[in-house]
């Protein structure tokens, strides 16, 4: 999962008090971050899209390629399963021939549940002022944090069995897309949360609004 935090900031000190004047009165942020149906999460999902399309680089530095080991011991069963001899490039973390392609391969489970708006394992969750985005499947951790391993026999000849341990490929990095999504959000405000007028009521003020936005998974 991830968590959000907003940070004001403005190059005058009334835009600073005007605008943590406003937050305070919000009280809480629901109806800013909406549902899974909502601008937000579809901002999120798309960021998310291009994550996967360009292997993490979109969110950060670029995810490692297949290990030697994931080539050998990985990579065969993957296309056996998927019914291919080859697989398009860009294909980590997708279970898909054609990992460039924008909709859900048929047995995809990864993919969809960060991609997909209320997909099994779609996760955006707004309680009050805490938000929570990405996928409830249980070994997306292990890719996001580089844990556990996949055990199988070295050959149908062998008796052995090899361990290959799963890579650190980042998942919830927000990147400068998502980021940039929410800073237009919040330009779009005023509105009305929780009986309070919320947001940048000035043009000069506006102009030079600034808002960093930062997370950790």
């Amino acid at each position: 999962m991830a968590t959000f935090k907003i940070t004001m900031k403005d190059n005058s000190h009334e835009g600073i008090y005007q605008l943590e004047a406003a937050i305070r009165n919000v009280g809480e942020w629901t109806k800013f971050w909406g549902g899974p149906d909502d601008d937000m999460s579809k901002a999120w999902a798309e960021s998310r899209r291009v994550m996967f399309a360009t292997q993490g680089s979109s969110t950060g530095p670029k995810w490692p390629g297949y290990t030697r080991q994931e080539q050998r011991y990985w990579l065969p069963i993957k296309r056996w399963s998927l019914g291919v001899k080859r697989i398009d490039p860009g294909g980590i973390l997708r279970w898909n021939a054609k990992p460039q392609s924008t909709s859900a391969g048929t047995h995809e489970v990864l993919w969809p549940s960060m991609c997909v708006p209320n997909a099994k394992g779609y996760v955006w969750s707004v309680q009050g002022n805490h938000v929570e985005c990405g996928t409830s499947i249980p070994y997306a951790q292990n890719h996001d944090q580089g844990n556990g391993s996949y055990t199988r026999k070295t050959s149908r000849k062998k008796s052995g069995v090899v361990t290959v341990p799963t890579p650190k490929r980042p998942l919830v990095r927000f990147g400068d897309k998502f980021i940039d999504d929410v800073r237009e959000h919040m330009k779009r405000l005023p509105m009305n949360m929780a009986g309070a007028k919320v947001g940048i009521t000035g043009a000069e003020l506006s102009a030079r609004f600034l808002m960093s936005v930062g997370g950790r998974p």
